[in-house]
């Protein structure tokens, strides 16, 4: 009997990776946490002391969580700021995170999900359910943040532990142990002093899911679908969704760097391009190119083609909606026809850069027969992305090469 209940609490508090043992109690701030940042410090108080960040970040790196809960405490500003949970880290910029703007207390965008990969986050392709929620957020005192994962799906829960702030119904990344760490981001141009974030009553349980995630995660899917269907989706593009044709796989060139001139003229040659292959999109037709696209070291911008072959049954007109992030290019047949800039400027003019369908409606001039959609894409900041979608287009034949 004794064996027995044994047993039932160690499943109780989870399973850890094989040589851990489950992170049960607080974990305190001490030698095993490596820091970044000249403003980033612990600091020892009873109870196992803060950690306190500027622009820095506190790494747990023996710690291997797959699925679990993290808990923290945190102490805000009101100051402009990005306060920032890592999990699931792999190595330096790659990483899941979800994180805190203070700033934006109860607006929209408050708190945020996003992928990183190549140190490059993607938080323009994540936004809207499952991407960001409004969540209110008070100064100079304790916010509990708790971060439930499993799987592909992922909860954040700010103060609120019954019900979750933001839920991602389908994580980036595929599902590896890995690393947490804590941290912020402060702009250089933000007045004020000291730090933007304090932490303390770090806990971390391995296998421990005290939540449906899966109930959550079907209820996030089905709130993102109806967002689509309105006013940023099918409704406000005035078509009807029946014979749309989202593009589900792109051919893709390898990274380049482009040139100095605002829009491409002309496509790349293969000695720049080189060898394509075929990508496939998400569910919602979103390519991540970080996610498939090698980058050169020491830049950070980057450019790629990607292209789709199109079949036409007759010469025709079609009405094409294009996602992008940041810049876009886009040639029919080796012609340019449009250009449009979508990099994140945070003022002169204001502009986030969100990607989605309803970014921009081309009439693509097309040909009987085959023809050549291509879209060269660059990124300076924020994710690199493409997403495309033909209107009322049931005699298309569409395939990425």
């Amino acid at each position: 009997m004794r064996m027995v209940l044994l047993l039932a609490m160690w499943l109780a508090v989870g399973n850890a990776p094989a040589g851990q043992k489950p992170l049960d109690g607080a974990i305190p701030f001490d030698g095993k946490w490596s820091l970044d940042g000249d403003k980033t410090r612990i600091v020892a108080e009873p109870g196992g002391g803060t950690l306190q960040v500027e622009t820095g970040f506190a790494h747990l790196r023996d710690v291997r969580l797959l699925d679990g809960t993290i808990d923290v405490d945190v102490r805000l500003t009101t100051r402009r700021s990005f306060v920032y949970v890592y999990f699931r880290a792999q190595a330096d910029g790659e990483r899941e995170e979800f994180y805190l703007r203070p700033h934006k207390s109860a607006l929209p965008d408050a708190v945020q999900y996003a992928p990183v990969w190549q140190e490059r986050s993607a938080w323009q392709l994540h936004h809207g359910p499952g991407g960001t929620a409004a969540v209110p957020f008070s100064a100079d005192r304790w916010t509990h943040v708790r971060i439930i994962m499993q799987g592909r799906t992922a909860a954040l829960f700010v103060d609120d532990m019954s019900a979750p702030a933001l839920v991602v119904p389908h994580l980036s990344r595929e599902p590896q142990a890995g690393y947490v760490s804590l941290g912020g981001f402060l702009p250089s141009d933000v007045p004020g002093t000291g730090p933007i974030a304090v932490f303390k009553n770090v806990r971390i349980r391995p296998g421990v899911i005290p939540f449906d995630l899966a109930a959550a995660a079907t209820r996030a899917s089905a709130a993102a679908t109806a967002t689509a269907a309105t006013g940023a989706g099918l409704a406000a593009s005035g078509s009807s969704g029946t014979n749309d044709r989202i593009v589900t796989g792109w051919a893709v060139s390898r990274a380049f760097v482009p040139g100095n001139a605002p829009e491409p003229a002309a496509l790349p040659g293969d000695d720049v391009a080189r060898e394509y292959r075929a990508v496939p999109a998400e569910a919602d037709g979103l390519v991540q190119l970080h996610r498939h696209i090698k980058v050169a070291e020491g830049t950070r911008v980057s450019a790629a083609v990607a292209r789709v072959a199109v079949k036409a049954s007759r010469d025709t007109v079609a009405a094409f909606d294009l996602g992008f992030s940041d810049v876009a290019t886009v040639f029919v047949n080796g012609v340019p026809v449009f250009t449009g800039d979508a990099s994140y400027s945070f003022d002169r003019p204001r502009r986030e850069g969100l990607i989605g369908f309803d970014q921009a409606r081309l009439y693509l001039p097309l040909r009987a027969g085959d023809n050549q959609l291509a879209i060269v894409i660059t990124d300076t900041f924020g994710g690199w992305g493409v997403m495309g979608r033909f209107v009322n287009a049931p005699d298309l034949q569409v395939s990425a090469r």
